[in-house]
């Protein structure tokens, strides 16, 4: 239930930031080249499984697993990642299609490790180098990519989700600049058409609003823009409804951005 609530959240999110506009921006002049995720090849589905662990901790990003779909016989693909604030590169190289329709490496010399690309785990890099962990709220992105270039598949986590939740109303917010001092709150959940009071503290600044929920219990999405010239980088956001009340605690600007 709590995975399933998630990937609703997330995907209100990733609309906010379509919506919005901030996250998405085009890939440094060093990165190797420039994935368009906006165009992705037809008939293609790429899926992100996370990889239960009883012994993880909270500040470790979990892993993950690649499941493709429709990918076509006789073309070599490579993995390539996207790390918040940084562009695609390739951390993996030489799969196709096996008779099996399972994605295999192209090994001639017995090199031991997992056969099949469906069996490897793959997990969110920190940056950057001093980062404890990799950012709470923000994306990470996964595209499957043919040798030439033509044939890409995307698909994207928030691995490290700032989420909470009372009861069935449930808030999270996403990370949306790469200064850690903006982030995009959504919830679902609420008492559909209900008024709600959502109110955002950090520093020595309080905001209050009122928002309607849509009918179908969707709190639209809240832009929060942070700024102070004080050092305290924690901040806290709520929204009260009738029947159930949610706040996440969270930190800004650069503590964001090293994962703390």
């Amino acid at each position: 239930m709590a995975r399933r609530t998630a990937l609703a959240t997330f995907k209100a999110c990733a609309l906010a930031v379509v919506l919005f506009g901030w996250c998405l921006a085009p890939a440094s002049a060093h990165e190797p080249i420039n994935l368009d995720n906006t165009r992705p090849t037809p008939g293609i589905r790429l899926e992100l499984v996370e990889v239960p662990s009883d012994t993880a901790q909270p500040s470790e990003a979990p892993g993950y697993r690649l499941a493709a779909t429709g990918l076509p016989a006789g073309v070599v693909f490579g993995v390539w990642t996207r790390p918040f604030g940084h562009g695609f590169h390739e951390v993996a190289t030489g799969f196709h299609l096996n008779g099996a329709g399972r994605l295999a490496p192209a090994r001639g010399d017995g090199a031991a490790g997992p056969q099949y690309l469906d069996q490897m785990v793959f997990r969110p890099e920190a940056h950057p180098r001093d980062a404890v962990a990799y950012p709470r709220g923000a994306v990470w992105e996964v595209a499957l990519v043919s040798a030439d270039h033509k044939i890409t598949a995307f698909a994207k986590v928030v691995p490290r989700p700032i989420l909470a939740q009372d009861g069935p109303c449930t808030v999270s917010l996403l990370l949306v600049s790469f200064r850690g001092e903006r982030y995009v709150a959504t919830g679902s959940g609420f008492a559909p058409g209900a008024d709600v009071m959502v109110e955002s503290r950090y520093a020595d600044r309080v905001s209050r609003q009122q928002r309607r929920v849509s009918a179908d219990g969707v709190l639209p999405p809240d832009v929060i823009a942070l700024a102070s010239i004080a050092d305290d980088r924690t901040a806290r956001y709520s929204v009260k409804g009738r029947h159930c009340e949610v706040t996440l605690e969270y930190v800004w600007g650069v503590p964001a951005l090293l994962g703390r």
